[in-house]
């Protein structure tokens, strides 16, 4: 089965804006034994040195985007792209035939090419990109953006001017809980947010469980 297939049949998008809690609610959904791609880890390992991704993005880029060590500065790639719609096409162009490939092999790696069942794919633009359709559920990690700007400045040290121009660049959360299956609010403990998490994941697998023949 190819990856469009596994991702509408049995693909939940995990998504959210920037440090809204996603890849804390894919822990839990690890720690339940369930199946979580990251898009982020599998985007980083598709561009380190020596691999054609970088080589790529180095040619269309030039040098200025790479650090002293050779590995790709993702700071000032982020800051390249940020107000610069063709530049961030000609990145997503490079990365995304890649992207597809490495995660077509991580769920042949996992096993979903012998036995198709549910599996979860990370990703903080799936709906900015219009990608919600492709999956079988959209689920969003959502908090206040007064949470999100705190967890932002505290994660990347970043100043309060430059976590709200990232949050802002980004869809309104109002339109991503619009575009839910299901939504998960992070704005709690990390007990709770394990319950939270646990509940949603049950009751997706109970839906699943009415609807086969």
């Amino acid at each position: 089965m190819d990856l469009a297939a596994l991702s509408h049949s049995y693909g939940i998008a995990l998504t959210g804006g920037i440090a809204t809690g996603k890849s804390t609610i894919a822990a839990v959904l690890r720690r339940s034994g369930q199946i979580v791609i990251d898009a982020d880890q599998l985007s980083r390992a598709i561009v380190l040195p020596g691999t054609e991704g970088l080589a790529a993005i180095t040619a269309h880029f030039g040098p200025a985007v790479l650090k002293a060590d050779g590995h790709l500065d993702r700071t000032a790639m982020r800051r390249l792209i940020f107000s610069d719609d063709k530049q961030r096409l000609a990145l997503e162009a490079i990365i995304h035939p890649r992207l597809t490939a490495a995660t077509q092999a991580a769920l042949a790696a996992a096993g979903l090419g012998d036995q198709a069942k549910i599996w979860f794919y990370e990703a903080a633009l799936i709906l900015e990109r219009g990608r919600g359709g492709d999956f079988r559920e959209v689920w969003v990690a959502s908090c206040p953006e007064d949470v999100q700007l705190q967890r932002l400045m505290t994660r990347d040290h970043s100043s309060r001017e430059e976590a709200q121009a990232i949050i802002k660049a980004q869809m309104p959360m109002h339109q991503k809980l619009r575009a839910a299956t299901r939504v998960i609010d992070t704005d709690c403990s990390m007990a709770e947010l394990e319950l939270r998490t646990t509940a949603t994941l049950t009751a997706l697998l109970q839906s699943l469980s009415h609807s086969s023949p």
